[in-house]
């Protein structure tokens, strides 16, 4: 936006300089009538000053969230002085479906958009952005044929957030058809805290959901919606241990609540970690350029097969949108947990039931450590298959926890390993864990239990 009375200001403050080689003769001043001749140049006086011309606005309209309904679906949080800063300098930007998340650079957040007006659904907007990935060599459709095909099986996912007592607003997302018994998959914090859910079809029409199944752990959950088959479209999950560095992926949702927008890109890279919902370690994640917004959340990631490779979950960006660092969950993690799911069953994750922190060469320094890499043990909680095997932990990072090195031989470096390692296992499977304690290696056998929900634990 152009400032105008600076604009003002500025004409006529500047002379045009002379040519290369051109002097500039001074305008003679004039004489009096029966005056002396006097020397024609005058002084020179300075210029008056010039007030400063004010700076051109070029900043974009802040965009407001709306209040929080629960932090508890927060998958990351930052430290409150640093959000405070940042919402001070208009940097927050909430994006959680069910509450408001924060994006920041270091940290990944879910991306179903809160308070977004939906479109029209008989007006569904359609965009296709990004750069289209080209057929290869296997056969692979062109975007516009994948969309076709796919977005027919993509919904709209739109759920009244807040408690018994009160709403707290509207959290938009997507969904993926499953099958024709009316199994939606999308992601937990789409419809975490949900009084009501409304999914609404590629053809507009809208019809009532529930909510059968959650997975806090995986970000996962399922809506059962009541409709005749034929107005069902099922997209088929692929094998996501397939998928390689450079494969063309397509993303359909609702970002910003424009239904059936189709963008696409690259898989970025694999084996991506977050944390999810319940504060356990979502690993297995796979990375996209494709632009993925809020609203995409629960919608699917596409080969170039139209197959679904993954379930678009989060982004990581110092702005309210993609920057071409998007995540989403594999859809080889959503099949081992679909079953259950659909039954309405409580998914089971092994865990040992420990409080922990990855070891980096800075903290191993800072608190004394033998060891700059593993995992700390820093609390093993009260009752927990940790607490009955022997795990000690001090309740803070320091010289005398317990640093848990392999798992049944295999090594670990950071909490992702030790939680990659355990999403293989179930509960009540036994494992043995190599651990330095005081400066010595011992063996320690855990029978596994079932994660409950913390902060940071395995």
């Amino acid at each position: 936006m152009t400032d105008s009375s600076a604009e003002d200001r500025m004409k006529g403050v500047e002379e045009t300089p002379p040519a290369a080689g051109e002097e500039r003769e001074p305008n003679p001043a004039p004489e009096a009538a029966g005056s002396e001749p006097v020397d024609s140049t005058p002084p020179v006086e300075p210029a008056p000053p010039v007030e400063p011309a004010r700076p051109i606005d070029l900043s974009y309209p802040r965009v407001l969230a709306s209040t929080p309904p629960s932090p508890s679906s927060f998958p990351h949080r930052p430290a409150r002085s640093m959000a405070a800063a940042m919402l001070a300098a208009g940097l927050v930007i909430g994006i959680g479906g069910g509450a408001l998340a924060v994006t920041l650079a270091s940290k990944n957040r879910p991306l179903a958009a809160l308070g977004q007006a939906s479109p029209s659904p008989s007006s569904p907007a359609t965009q296709i952005s990004g750069s289209p990935p080209s057929s290869d060599a296997a056969g692979g459709l062109s975007p516009a044929a994948i969309y076709k095909q796919a977005s027919p099986g993509v919904v709209t996912i739109a759920s009244v957030v807040g408690s018994s007592f009160r709403s707290f607003g509207e959290a938009t997302g997507s969904g993926i058809v499953l099958d024709t018994q009316g199994n939606i998959l999308t992601n937990q914090h789409v419809v975490a805290n949900a009084r009501q859910t409304q999914v609404t079809f590629s053809d507009g029409s809208t019809v009532s959901g529930t909510v059968a199944g959650v997975d806090a752990s995986d970000d996962l959950a399922i809506v059962k919606v009541s409709v005749s088959a034929s107005r069902l479209h099922p997209l088929t999950l692929a094998d996501s241990n397939a998928v390689q560095v450079g494969d063309p992926v397509l993303a359909i949702g609702a970002p910003f609540g424009l239904s059936e927008s189709l963008t696409s890109g690259i898989v970025s890279g694999l084996n991506r970690s977050s944390s999810a919902p319940s504060g356990r370690a979502l690993t297995g994640l796979i990375q996209t350029d494709a632009p993925i917004n809020p609203g995409n959340s629960g919608g699917p990631l596409l080969n170039a097969q139209a197959q679904v490779i993954g379930i678009d979950e989060s982004i990581q960006s110092p702005i309210q949108g993609s920057v071409g660092v998007g995540f989403a969950v594999a859809s080889n993690t959503a099949k081992g947990v679909l079953s259950a799911l659909e039954r309405g069953q409580s998914v089971q994750h092994a865990s040992l039931g420990i409080e922990a922190q990855t070891i980096t060469a800075a903290a191993a320094q800072q608190d004394g450590l033998s060891r700059d890499s593993g995992v700390l043990v820093i609390q093993a909680l009260s009752g927990s298959p940790a607490a009955q095997a022997g795990l000690r932990g001090s309740g803070s990072a320091d010289s005398s926890d317990d640093i848990i090195t392999q798992i049944d031989g295999h090594t670990l470096k950071t909490i992702e390993d030790l939680t990659g390692y355990l999403n293989t296992k179930h509960v009540g499977d036994h494992v043995t864990l190599t651990v330095v304690r005081d400066g010595k290696t011992i063996s320690v056998g855990v029978t596994l239990g079932n994660f409950q929900a913390q902060p940071t634990g395995g």
